[in-house]
């Protein structure tokens, strides 16, 4: 739940300085911080730049309106901040108007109507905040989940290249002579290997994630990659 040491982190979106002004001073003292914004261009602009936890939009905005704004937060890829922030409308429309029905399937989760009680706006704040950290510990478990799925596969990978590096190394130490080119080239590739791998683990502390399901998992194959290389070019 937000707190004052912890506050919900709020866009408030309405074209009328007045209704902008109210809410602030409706919310003063909350556990809230707000930032405030009068079109539907101005908040995506805020959606693309700050990782909110909760989105409060006026659904008549001028140029766009909240539905068609909340729409395109919702678009996959465009706002990955807050593709997943929850948002709620409000607005003085009455109750069973056609916008309540466009704006959840627009990706809103709530709404609130004119004239509404201070109460209720902050239970549904309050609501906002709840279910975007419980999302967010969510993926945190899911990340947690993957890092270990990949560390125990990299140490069972490792293994291997050791093993074979040892039983090199114990067929050098009995031989009488010098090591053959084949025997160091079976070696080196051993050890190779076994560089590989730690390199993988060394750069575990700063993964690099992709999108998987509903949050992200590890993507080894590109933390491990050599910051100093290019990526292969696709086109050969």
């Amino acid at each position: 739940m937000p707190a004052p040491d912890n506050p919900g982190r709020i866009l408030v979106v309405d074209d009328l300085a007045g209704n902008l002004k109210v809410l602030e001073r409706e919310l003063q003292g909350s556990p809230f911080r707000l930032w405030l914004a009068r079109s539907a261009p101005e908040a995506l602009e805020v959606c693309r730049e700050v990782p909110l936890e909760g989105i409060l939009m006026d659904v008549s905005l001028p140029h766009m309106d909240g539905v068609e704004a909340c729409r395109r937060l919702r678009e996959p890829g465009r706002f990955p901040l807050n593709a997943e922030t929850p948002l709620i409308f409000i607005s003085a429309v009455r109750v069973g108007e056609d916008w309540i029905a466009r704006g959840i399937e627009a990706g809103a989760h709530d709404y609130l109507v004119r004239p509404y009680a201070f109460s209720e706006l902050l239970a549904k704040l309050r609501m906002l905040v709840r279910l975007s950290r419980q999302r967010q510990a969510a993926l945190a478990g899911e990340r947690q989940q993957a890092l270990l799925e990949v560390a125990g596969g990299m140490a069972h990978e490792l293994a291997q290249p050791l093993a074979t590096a040892q039983v090199l190394l114990d067929r050098l130490a009995k031989r009488a002579g010098p090591p053959t080119p084949e025997d160091l080239a079976d070696l080196r590739r051993s050890l190779a290997s076994a560089t590989r791998i730690l390199r993988q683990i060394q750069n575990l502390d700063a993964y690099v994630t992709k999108p998987y399901a509903s949050g992200r998992i590890l993507d080894l194959d590109v933390s491990s990659r050599d910051p100093a290389r290019k990526p292969p070019d696709p086109a050969g």
